[in-house]
């Protein structure tokens, strides 16, 4: 249960990880760029003591922060808040429904005031009366029959009388009512305070002494409406259902945990009635607390997935022309998925040590803190693996902590959030070493783009990185976006991935391609795949190579030798070496992917010369599209043997021109024999033999200097002038 963990990720912050204002920060929403210019219009209230004949009066109207110009806008101030001071009057926008009507439960009387609000107030004191009594009424420890609520809202209206608001501006404002007397005011008086940086203004009733925050009283105020928040839709005596402790308990309503709302019933078994909700989930008051501190922090850990993996999310699998499709869409007509990562204790028992659970609080904290991105932080973030920015702290790496991972989308405000991904119990270790992984894997595809495009561009480059090095793109792409969650959970979980269906899913892209050759935009998009195809084939022997090897043991050495099996193939600079100039001798392939791709080599090697020999004008014939590849064949490795290879030698008794070398007739030889030897392995991996036949077929020829001669670069001259469009090489 999400919910479950929320608490327990709150509660080592509650008992002591963090003081009144740190948690004040965290569950407020004062440092929260979206409420900046609230601070723009600050009205304070000063309340006399119950019982004083003494009148309300207002502090003139401050300015919590001031303008800084940007550097990312010139001639454009940006406003800055000063949060010290805005931490004593700490606040929560509305998540959901109408902000401009109260919502939950307020625990001091601070009120954010949107524009409506203001240009009401400048109307008369009957709309500021009619604007508190329904957020005093929602105020905890506030008695409404002794506040004299008239004449507070005329020393509003009169305030905000002096606010010039012009008709196209919209103005935000921010209004606390101060009452200093008691033991539990949430204010006090205090003359020539030591620290300044909190102070929400000078008394007008006492000159001289200024009015400070105590924040352990705010904090418990806040505590408070919490409770009643979740009592609002049920309360009784009976057990928390997370601790078991007996007493008052309430509802798990809770509006930092935006998931669970009433207005959203589909997911919740309450029947319809609010009432109920307490006997489904109840917590106490602690539990209560901690959800709230847990919900925030999750709150504040998430975030958008990166939009590569996105755009892949909602691109077919296996056809290439509707990928293209998708790649045309604008962001913002895709839903966003978000994700967020927290850290747990292994067991909760042991963050009873002092030092541990400061320890756990510190590392929560810096997560939360979003360090920047480069330096001593850059090798600290994990995006590679999670897809989507997080921050693992030094030290995470023992075995007192795991990380939880969750991905959905949705809109959180109104409760309407569809879960996609829930992992537990990750080993952050795992996480640093599929990262080294993914670093690594993104300087292969490198390699593959300069050998399929020697004069890629530093922006091609980048984007490829960016791309390869980002192991959920990988996932999605190579198993699609139906069983992207489940392999990433393999992955971190450290147990075999299958390679069947990527191996299945690129071939069928590539040979979807076949119409559009030799076309330069068909090139590019099999040198697109081509290098997916390969760079992932290197991820994953990597993969098992260094972290499936302990699961493999587990279930005997013989796991991990069929899944080497499946992916046999060695690299392809060494396959091509011995395809094109090595010894007949050693000419063997060891696998039917082996002889796909030694296949494609030598019918591109071929393809040239019958380009040459059907030359006429500019243009030859393709050898592919027009011997192998007839009107209604379909491409496969039998009519790569039958109509490829095998016409390699009746095609030059037939042309003139082609002049086949003997050193080449016996590769060719020496293929057509590996065919017949390895005819029974090759039709169950008729997949990996036509997805590495594209590959040799694509990198044949990549060391050659030249390729003026190459008839699928015939309009070269054009090229030149084109620039390298991200999607293709």
């Amino acid at each position: 249960m999400i919910i479950e963990d929320l608490i327990r990720l709150g509660r080592p912050l509650l008992d002591g990880g963090m003081d009144a204002r740190e948690i004040l920060e965290l569950i407020s929403d004062v440092k929260d760029e979206k409420v900046k210019n609230f601070f723009r219009h600050v009205f304070v209230v000063e309340i006399p003591p119950e019982g004083s004949h003494d009148e309300p009066v207002a502090l003139p109207m401050q300015v919590w922060g001031e303008e800084e110009r940007t550097t990312v806008q010139k001639g454009k101030a940006d406003f800055k808040p000063d949060t010290k001071r805005a931490l004593g009057a700490p606040f929560v926008l509305p998540t959901g429904g109408n902000p401009l009507h109260p919502q939950g439960m307020y625990g001091v009387p601070v009120y954010p005031c949107w524009d409506r609000h203001l240009r009401d107030f400048q109307k008369g004191a009957d709309d500021v009366r009619k604007f508190l009594e329904g957020r005093l009424a929602r105020t905890t420890g506030l008695n409404l029959e002794n506040l004299p609520l008239v004449n507070i809202a005329k020393v509003i209206h009169d305030q905000s009388c002096q606010l010039q608001i012009g008709q196209r501006v919209k103005v935000l404002g921010l209004l606390i009512l101060v009452q200093c007397d008691g033991e539990l005011a949430p204010y006090e008086y205090v003359f020539r305070p030591a620290e300044i940086s909190y102070i929400i203004g000078e008394s007008q009733y006492y000159p001289g002494k200024s009015i400070l925050p105590r924040f352990d009283r705010i904090l418990e105020a806040v505590w408070t409406a919490k409770f009643e928040e979740g009592a609002s839709i049920g309360k009784k005596v009976g057990t928390c259902s997370i601790c078991g402790k007996g007493g008052d308990v309430v509802s798990s309503y809770c509006k930092a945990w935006p998931w669970a709302l009433p207005e959203w019933n589909c997911p919740l078994p309450h029947g319809g009635k609010e009432i109920f909700w307490v006997e489904g989930v109840a917590l106490d008051e602690p539990c209560c607390q901690s959800l709230t501190l847990g919900s925030k922090v999750f709150s504040g850990l998430t975030q958008r997935i990166h939009s590569i993996i996105t755009r892949e999310i909602f691109s077919p699998v296996n056809d290439s022309e509707a990928r293209k499709t998708v790649s045309r869409r604008k962001m913002s007509d895709l839903p966003t998925i978000y994700g967020s990562a927290y850290l747990l204790p292994v067991h909760d028992e042991s963050l009873k040590d002092e030092s541990l659970r400061d320890d756990f609080s510190q590392k929560i904290q810096a997560m939360l803190r979003r360090h920047p991105k480069e330096g001593p932080f850059l090798d600290k973030y994990i995006d590679t693996v999670t897809g989507f920015d997080v921050f693992l702290p030094e030290d995470i790496d023992r075995t007192d902590f795991r990380l939880t991972l969750i991905y959905f989308h949705g809109n959180p405000g109104r409760g309407d959030i569809h879960l996609r991904a829930f992992i537990q119990d990750i080993i952050p270790s795992t996480l640093r070493k599929l990262s080294k992984i993914a670093q690594k894997n993104a300087e292969t595809s490198i390699e593959l783009l300069k050998a399929l495009s020697p004069n890629m561009s530093e922006k091609q480059a980048a984007y490829y990185r960016t791309m390869y090095r980002s192991i959920p793109f990988l996932l999605t792409r190579a198993y699609g976006s139906s069983y992207l969650w489940d392999q990433l959970e393999t992955a971190l979980r450290r147990k075999p991935l299958d390679i069947y269906r990527p191996t299945s899913n690129a071939a069928q892209r590539m040979s979807s391609l076949a119409h559009r050759l030799p076309l330069r935009e068909g090139i590019l998009e099999l040198n697109d795949e081509v290098i997916f195809y390969l760079t992932f084939l290197d991820f994953i022997t990597q993969y098992h190579n260094q972290l499936a090897t302990e699961y493999a043991a587990s279930k005997g050495n013989k796991l991990l030798d069929e899944r080497r099996s499946e992916m046999a193939m060695r690299p392809w600079k060494e396959l091509l070496k011995i395809i094109e100039n090595g010894s007949i001798d050693e000419l063997h392939y060891q696998s039917a992917a082996e002889l796909g791709f030694g296949c494609g080599a030598l019918i591109r090697q071929f393809g040239r010369l019958y380009w040459h020999a059907t030359k006429v004008g500019k243009e030859g014939k393709d050898f592919l599209k027009h011997r192998v590849l007839t009107f209604g064949t379909d491409l496969s490795p039998e009519v790569l043997w039958k109509r490829g290879l095998s016409k390699i030698f009746d095609l030059e008794a037939r042309y003139e021109k082609i002049h086949l070398s003997d050193d080449f007739q016996h590769r060719v030889g020496v293929t057509l024999t590996e065919f017949d030897r390895l005819h029974e392995e090759i039709r169950p991996n008729r997949d990996a033999f036509m997805a590495a036949f594209w590959s040799g077929y694509a990198l044949q020829g990549y060391d050659k200097q030249s390729r003026d001669n190459d008839h699928t670069q015939s309009n070269e001259g054009n090229a030149k002038n084109e620039n390298n469009e991200t999607n293709g090489v």
